[in-house]
């Protein structure tokens, strides 16, 4: 019988951060009940995080896939990615930019959806694209400005079967945005943009639905609060209204 969800927690190059290390280690605590997986470089320094978990499992890719955000987005429009965790069901992509707040994994992966993640932080409301603009298509400058909008938002729950499917079914679409150097965060613009360009291969959320899943910490101002806050880096987690009511022990 398959698991139905294991955490992915992806180790760029080089060393990680104090803010990553809090990060690192409040995932650890908070998905405990969960198998966790580290992805890192082929012969990555791992120490830091052998710090918080002696007995860790890792599972390593070609060393390039670590060197930046920019490349390991080009490892998550693999199929290759997807199929080498198929013992089970869902994914959950933990980069260490994000904070889990209530232990609602189980409850997420039963709502039917094939793919979740926040939407993106636009600095003009004109960027996001409309039905219409979705089903003809972006100019590479609009794909950059919508891809910009996804810095540091590195957390999404997907079904292995569906995001492999995804893949091998835009094969062609999925190698152009590997390939391209202009384009931030192609991964998510791909599953945003491409996947359901003219078939639905994914179930995703509304717009409010995904807003409980997960929001930009510097957005989230103290209502409900949603399974996750993304969006966080040693810049702005102090300035952010969530980490401003934790203990300082947290």
């Amino acid at each position: 019988m398959k698991e139905l969800v294991t955490v992915i927690v992806p180790i760029l190059e080089p060393q990680i951060n104090p803010t990553e290390e809090k990060l690192l280690h409040h995932a650890l605590e908070i998905l405990a009940d969960y198998p966790i997986i580290f992805v890192a470089g082929e012969g990555a320094d791992l120490s830091v995080v052998r710090e918080h978990a002696e007995n860790i499992d890792v599972v390593h890719f070609p060393k390039r896939f670590f060197e930046s955000r920019q490349h390991l987005g080009q490892l998550l429009l693999m199929p290759d990615f997807y199929d080498r965790f198929n013992w089970c069901d869902f994914l959950l992509i933990h980069e260490l930019n994000s904070w889990v707040i209530k232990d609602e994994l189980h409850y997420w992966c039963k709502q039917g959806y094939d793919y979740l993640k926040a939407g993106p932080v636009l600095t003009d409301a004109h960027a996001a694209p409309g039905f219409l603009k979705r089903i003809t298509g972006l100019s590479e400058e609009e794909k950059r400005l919508f891809g910009m909008g996804y810095a540091d938002n590195g957390l999404y729950l997907c079904r292995i079967e569906r995001m492999t499917a995804a893949l091998k079914g835009k094969r062609s679409v999925a190698h152009q945005y590997r390939h391209n150097p202009n384009l931030p965060n192609a991964d998510s613009v791909f599953w945003e943009l491409e996947a359901n360009r003219f078939l639905p291969h994914l179930r995703k959320p509304t717009d409010i639905v995904r807003s409980h899943f997960a929001q930009f910490g510097v957005q989230y101002q103290n209502t409900t609060l949603p399974f996750a806050l993304t969006g966080i880096s040693r810049d702005n987690i102090h300035e952010m209204p969530y980490f401003k009511t934790l203990p300082e022990t947290e």
